[in-house]
């Protein structure tokens, strides 16, 4: 971040393009989070059949994201936080198909675009500006989720500080 951004006041969105790790971390806090596991309701248009299985036209379908989030053919690294799960082997970011934490079919999120858009210019912004750091006497962090109609992390203390200039 500090050398793609050296020199500038203000990162772009199209700074990403030159933070492939920084893409990478961002794409993987929102997979291993999956704060809405389930998506919207989707309705088939026609008789189907899905692994063997006959789906009538007119059924209620709820896509399980957790179920792609962590398919273990779709990620290197299903279980676990791990940045490498949108890189290559040339360390450029990739965003596998599997990737659908805003829903999945015809009916995406409108604000999809948008909010790509903020969550990079904010979490740059601030990893750029502050240092982030876990208390000595907070042990290991827990990162079993609250289930509710979303995900939550549990309570926890973190400190900030400002990074030297």
């Amino acid at each position: 971040i500090d050398e793609v951004l050296e020199g500038k006041d203000h990162a772009s969105y199209e700074d990403r393009h030159s933070m492939p790790y920084t893409m990478a971390v961002i794409h993987e806090v929102q997979r291993v989070a999956n704060t809405v596991p389930l998506s919207v309701f989707h309705c088939t248009t026609k008789d189907t059949t899905l692994m063997g299985y006959n789906i009538p036209k007119g059924t209620f379908v709820i896509p399980n994201l957790t179920s792609v989030l962590k398919d273990e053919g779709q990620w290197k690294f299903p279980h676990e936080f791990n940045p490498a799960n949108f890189l290559n082997d040339q360390g450029q970011f990739v965003k596998p198909e599997a990737f659908m934490p805003f829903s999945a079919g015809t009916r995406v999120c409108l604000g999809e675009g948008l909010a790509r858009m903020e969550l990079f210019l904010v979490i740059v912004t601030l990893l750029r500006r502050y240092q982030f750091v876990w208390p000595d006497d907070a042990g290991e962090p827990d990162y079993t989720p609250v289930y509710g109609v979303t995900l939550t992390p549990k309570s926890y203390r973190m400190y900030i500080r400002r990074r030297e200039a």
